[in-house]
């Protein structure tokens, strides 16, 4: 990007792709397209450049960023009506490389299934297999080093299931605390030990977490320093930041409707850029189907509500939201184990420090890492028998066929041994449900509250069965739309993830991880308490947030009752040139983290885009 790019020379550029979103997918997807030299592609991007900024290139300082509105959209959902009314805060980020440069770093795979499943809903062309190659082409994996496996256990990675030439570089980190040298083992001596690699799509059980770091220096690796900073100076790539895209401009009387540009606001003056072949939306779960709507393609309800004209009616338009709901539990961590708490000492954090900027290594280096693990296992460990048959989900009259596959196929998988309804994660340090709606409190409690030392364990549902939505709020693109996850609103989330949390006092419970914990994991953080049948569901309404991945908003799928607003191609229905390339387009939630996924959608999207060039 020039640092002398103006508005009005972006407006007035002539180029044949324009992209709105330079986060995660939109900068991988404007990368690969400017490969050809002949091809221009201009980027609207809302946040500013930060790739030189410590607090995105320092792992530990990821929660720094969050409810910052200089990095973060700030985004909340409205009041929860099956869980007490609860506002949850959504980090989201706003900044080029988007939610790649504020997440925990995180670098976990979907499993087969879950990819096969989309296919399954009618998305020719879509399964694990044919998408399997795009998760190589991000990835440059770097084996461990002799000190990383004399801690811990790095023996299941299979290297022929990874990337060796992608822009994104994946680690393990140098150093480890005592919980993370303990998690494996522990899980080993529940019989949930490793299965294989997961980057296969199909091992479960505990593993060492690979993350996003580029390991010359343990900084984060991400869309922006990934795919955009090496290919800047291209000159047929322009990114534009500061730039809200605001509408969709579309060629009047046409149908079906051809785009021919975006509307985009840049310090409260608006502009106009022209795209000869497609427009491209790349603004996440949240902002693509907002995007929509503010350009007439929605549910005609809604819009005329708003006083927007209706372009496409498509009622699928910012429904069938989905998320992983996430409920902690917090101990007391034993004496001398190093947690969160020990960066309130500022002598600590700038010994820390110090080691971290001048040896690339230390806490501020690190990461957690996750179990996948099924819930027959989980059942097992409680001594429980299977999902009880009133809480399974029953297709009425009223069912959209869409929801009723998409059920059928998530009650398989929880109900199959071998896959993942659980991702177990833990964090050294303390948590604060009391503040779901701010994800920066969420995870830094207060002192004066939370004294001592802590250690969470969090358990998240990876196959939600409820289902929300993402619409306009109003006619303002600068207004939030109104996000409503509706979690728990299916009772059988609110089974399995109680289910979970008590498995997970049985983890807290074993060796070696219990001697890391006071009084081997009976002694609770302030605020919580043992668990049972008869309390976890309560404590479930009052506590819970979300790991921040949400999806399904602009769904593949057929049009109509098949609940797609995007074809197997990405190609918004009812159009001829406007795609949607990111999270939004996933129909079904996956298990573990979305960035691989995201990474991987984007890859597969610049081909489909490619496909129009022959």
């Amino acid at each position: 990007m020039s640092p002398f790019m103006t508005p009005s020379t972006f407006s007035s550029s002539h180029f044949d792709y324009l992209i709105a979103g330079g986060g995660t997918a939109g900068l991988a997807l404007a990368a690969r397209l400017t490969e050809n030299p002949r091809v221009t592609v201009g980027v609207l991007e809302a946040g500013i450049d930060r790739t030189s900024d410590p607090n995105v290139l320092t792992p530990g300082f990821a929660p720094v960023m969050w409810d910052n509105p200089d990095y973060d959209w700030v985004f909340k959902t409205v009041p929860q009506t099956h869980g007490n009314g609860r506002v949850v805060g959504h980090p989201r980020g706003k900044q080029l490389g988007g939610s790649s440069a504020i997440n925990f770093n995180y670098w976990t795979h979907a499993s087969q299934q879950d990819i096969d499943n989309w296919g399954a809903l009618g998305n020719s062309g879509w399964s694990w297999k044919e998408l399997f190659p795009y998760f190589l082409q991000s990835e440059t994996y770097n084996p461990p080093p002799s000190t990383v496996s004399q801690q811990v256990d790095t023996t299941f990675i299979e290297p022929e299931l990874h990337g060796h030439n992608g822009p994104v570089q994946d680690s393990f980190p140098r150093f480890y605390d005592n919980f993370y040298k303990a998690w494996i083992p522990t899980y080993k001596n529940l019989g949930l030990g490793p299965t294989g690699d997961p980057k296969g799509g199909l091992a479960i059980g505990a593993y060492s977490t690979l993350l996003t770091f580029e390991p010359r220096n343990a900084s984060r690796s991400y869309a922006a320093n990934a795919y955009y900073k090496p290919n800047a100076a291209r000159p047929n790539l322009k990114v534009l930041t500061g730039a809200l895209a605001t509408k969709i401009i579309f060629e009047p009387s046409v149908r079906p409707l051809k785009a021919t540009g975006f509307a985009f606001e840049v310090d409260g003056q608006n502009y106009t850029a022209s795209a000869q072949r497609e427009v491209i939306l790349c603004a996440g779960a949240f902002q693509s189907p907002q995007l929509l709507e503010l350009s007439g393609i929605g549910g005609s309800s809604l819009l005329k509500s708003h006083g927007i004209e209706v372009l496409h009616d498509n009622p699928n338009v910012g429904d069938n939201l989905q998320d992983h709901i996430l409920l902690p539990l917090g101990f007391k961590a034993a004496p001398g184990e190093v947690t969160f708490e020990s960066f309130r000492n500022e002598t600590y954090v700038a010994q820390i420090l110090d080691e971290y900027m001048k040896n690339h290594t230390g806490p501020l280096s690190s990461g957690t890492t996750n179990a996948y693990v099924s819930f027959t296992q989980i059942l097992s460990a409680l001594k429980k028998g299977s999902v009880p048959d009133s809480l399974r989900p029953i297709a009425s009259p009223k069912t959209p066929p869409s929801l009723a596959k998409q059920h059928a196929l998530s009650l398989a998988q929880l109900l199959s041994p071998t896959e993942a309804s659980a991702q177990e994660v833990y964090l050294p340090g303390g948590f604060a449900p009391e503040f779901a709606a701010n994800a920066s409190a969420l995870f830094t409690p207060s002192a004066k509250t939370y004294p001592g030392n802590y250690f969470s364990l969090l358990a998240v549902l990876e196959h939600p069965f409820s289902r929300g939505s993402v619409h306009i709020a109003s006619p303002n693109p600068k207004e939030h739309p109104a996000i409503d996850p509706n979690y728990l609103s299916h009772p059988l989330d609110l089974y399995v993830v109680s289910q979970i949390l008590l498995h997970l006092q049985q983890v807290a419970r074993t060796p070696p991880l219990s001697l890391h914990l006071q009084d081997g994991g009976k002694a609770f953080q302030e605020g919580f308490f043992e668990l049972d049948d008869a309390n976890v569901e309560a404590f479930v309404k009052k506590s819970f947030s979300s790991e921040y991945h949400p999806i399904g908003t602009c769904a593949m799928g057929p049009r109509g009752e098949g609940g797609g607003v995007v074809d197997e191609r990405l190609r918004v229905h009812g159009t001829r040139n406007v795609r949607v390339v990111d999270a939004s387009v996933f129909p079904m939630q996956v298990r573990g983290n979305l960035a691989s996924l995201v990474y991987a959608i984007a890859e597969r999207g610049a081909d489909f885009v490619k496909e129009g060039w022959k």
